[in-house]
C-alpha cells in the first residue's frame, strides 16, 4: 500500500472523513495528508490528519504512487481553481465515492466526489471534477456538468441538466427536466421551476433570478460576433426608448406604451434578464439587473441611461460580456421521448 493521498483544502472535514473512510473500505494509500494555501493552517490537523504544506508542494510528489483529491467546495470558481493546480502539478486526482451510495447504472468521472447517503438515479451522469454532498438527490437521467457541486440535500429531479460549474445549494430543488446554465448559482432552499440561464443566482420559492455575472470563465467570444453599434454620444432619450422598446417588444410582444411598468407588462425576472441580454448585445449598454426594477417603464430606463448613471462603454468588450451570460455547452443531448 505505497503512497500519499493529499487532501487539498483544509475547511472541509467532511472531506477529510470520507477520504477516510474511503480508504480504510479499500486500502491503497499508505499516508493521508493536507495541504492548503493559508500557511497559517500549516500543523493543524482534521480528524487525526495533518496539514503539512501549500498546494504547490504537490510538485514534490511521486506521479505513480501518489494521488490528490480536491475537497473545496463552497464555491465552483474556487473549486475550479484548486483544481487546476493539482492538474498542472501532473498529479492524478482521485476519484472518492462513498461505499454506500448505489453507483449501479450511474456513469462518473474518474476524480469525482460522492459523499455518504447521496442518491444516484440510474443512467445519470456526473462529469469530471464534480460532488455531490451528504443527503443529495441526483435523479435518473441527469447530467451534472464539469465543476458542478450539488451541496447537502439538494435535489436534482429527472432529467435535470447542469451546465459546467454549477452550484445547487443546500435543500434546494429542481423539478424535473429544467436546465441549468454554466456558473449559475440556486439559493439555499430555492424551488426551481423554468430554466436558470448561464451565470444567474436564483433565490426563493419559486425562484427567482436576483443577480447575473458578466464575467463567465472560460467563454470566449470570436470577434466576429461584434457586430458595430452607434457611439455612445449617438444615444440620446429618444434613440434610447427606441432600443429599449425594441427590446422589450422582442422578449414581451409589440407595446408602445412607454410608461407601462415591465413587469405590469407580464415580464418576469427571467425576461427582464432577456432584455439585458439585448440591449448589452446591440447597443454595449451596460446595464445593472437592479436598473431594470428601479426604472421599470421605458421612459424612465432611458432618461436613467441618459444621465450617465449607467456607462455606456466599450461596444465590443461589453457585448461580449454581455453574450457570455448566454452561453451554453452542451454536454449530452437531452432525448424528449424519455
Amino acid at each position: 500500500m505505497p503512497g500519499t493521498l493529499f487532501l487539498c483544502g483544509a475547511g472541509n472535514s467532511e472531506g477529510v472523513r470520507l477520504a477516510l473512510a474511503v480508504n480504510q473500505a479499500a486500502p491503497r494509500w499508505e499516508r493521508i495528508v493536507l495541504l492548503d494555501d493559508d500557511p497559517a493552517k500549516r500543523g493543524e490537523r482534521k480528524l487525526g490528519v495533518e496539514v503539512v504544506g501549500l498546494l504547490s508542494d504537490l510538485r514534490h510528489a511521486d506521479r505513480e504512487t501518489d494521488a490528490a483529491v480536491n475537497l473545496v467546495g463552497r464555491t465552483t470558481a474556487g473549486r475550479r481553481a484548486v483544481r487546476e493546480k493539482i492538474l498542472a502539478s501532473g498529479v492524478p486526482i482521485a476519484p472518492m465515492v462513498s461505499a454506500d451510495v448505489d453507483i449501479v447504472g450511474v456513469e462518473l468521472a474518474d476524480d469525482v466526489i460522492i459523499y455518504r447517503h447521496a442518491t444516484l438515479g440510474p443512467e445519470s451522469v456526473i462529469h469530471e471534477g464534480s460532488v455531490v454532498f451528504m443527503g443529495a438527490v441526483v435523479g435518473h437521467e441527469c447530467v451534472v456538468g464539469p465543476g458542478s457541486v450539488i451541496a447537502a440535500n439538494a435535489v436534482l429531479n429527472a432529467r435535470v441538466l447542469l451546465d459546467e460549474g454549477v452550484y445547487a445549494g443546500s435543500s434546494s430543488t429542481v423539478i424535473p427536466e429544467i436546465r441549468i446554465g454554466a456558473w449559475a448559482t440556486i439559493g439555499a432552499g430555492s424551488l426551481v421551476l423554468q430554466d436558470v440561464p448561464a451565470g444567474a443566482s436564483v433565490l426563493g420559492v419559486p425562484a427567482e433570478i436576483v443577480h447575473c455575472r458578466d464575467d463567465l470563465p472560460g467563454t470566449a467570444i470570436a470577434s466576429a460576433d461584434v457586430q458595430s453599434a452607434p457611439p455612445p454620444e449617438t444615444l440620446s432619450v429618444p434613440a434610447l426608448k427606441v432600443l429599449i422598446s425594441d427590446a422589450w417588444s422582442a422578449v414581451l410582444g409589440p407595446s408602445t406604451n412607454v410608461d407601462i411598468s415591465f413587469f405590469d407588462a407580464g415580464g418576469t425576472s427571467l425576461c427582464a434578464l432577456h432584455v439585458r441580454e439585448r440591449l448589452m448585445a446591440s447597443a454595449g449598454i451596460k446595464l445593472a439587473m437592479t436598473d431594470l426594477y428601479r426604472f421599470p417603464t421605458v421612459r424612465a430606463l432611458a432618461e436613467h441611461l441618459a444621465r450617465g448613471d449607467s456607462s455606456v462603454a466599450s461596444v465590443a468588450t461589453d457585448r461580449a460580456a454581455a453574450r457570455r451570460l448566454a452561453v451554453r455547452r452542451p454536454l449530452r443531448d437531452a432525448n424528449p421521448s424519455r
